[in-house]
């Protein structure tokens, strides 16, 4: 089975993936009664998961501070902090996308979730590694805070896969196109 990298995320209508302090409260507030996104299924079709230094510092510190959520997950951070020792994690400041995919591969055959904000986004976008997006649109409008795609993002051409109402949240699901810079 080859590894196919996917983006798994969701952002307010305005097209933000959280509040300028960090804060991702407004996820938790979604229609009533909860809409079933699928996110099991799709966590149990991984095989690794990447995280940006940020997004495991605040899963680390803020968001489960008592229990790593994806125990038994193989988990890559990619950081130019270091951090002390984790048995959760393995930490890499590997320069490339395609570098980390490599070292994930040789351990680890089919799906990867790509989690984290648009540093890291933008580091795998670059290279066009990015297989899959599924992005989730909140009906919340923040007004401001942390963009899912950041300046500085190379273009890119997506194919739209699906795009479906779920209980009030809209899924939309692009496969890679092609990338220019």
């Amino acid at each position: 089975m080859q590894n196919k990298l996917i983006l798994y995320i969701a952002m307010s209508l305005d097209g933000y993936i959280a509040e300028k302090d960090g804060n991702i409260s407004f996820l938790d507030e979604p229609p009533s009664p909860s809409p079933d996104l699928g996110y099991e299924e799709f966590y149990n079709s991984l095989q690794a998961v990447i995280l940006g230094g940020k997004t495991y510092r605040q899963i680390k510190n803020e968001l489960s501070p008592n229990k790593w959520p994806y125990e038994g997950m193989p988990c890559y951070v990619c950081t130019r902090q270091q951090s002390q020792s984790d048995p959760n994690v393995q930490f890499t400041s590997l320069p490339s996308g395609r570098q980390v995919l490599e070292l994930i591969s040789k351990k680890h055959s089919g799906n990867i979730w790509l989690m984290g904000g648009g540093e890291i986004i933008r580091c795998f976008m670059r290279e066009n590694l990015i297989d899959e997006y599924y992005i989730y649109v909140m009906p919340t409008v923040l007004g401001n805070g942390i963009p899912l795609f950041p300046p500085e993002f190379p273009k890119t051409n997506l194919s739209l896969k699906s795009c479906k109402n779920i209980g009030g949240i809209v899924e939309l699901i692009y496969q890679r196109g092609t990338s220019k810079t």
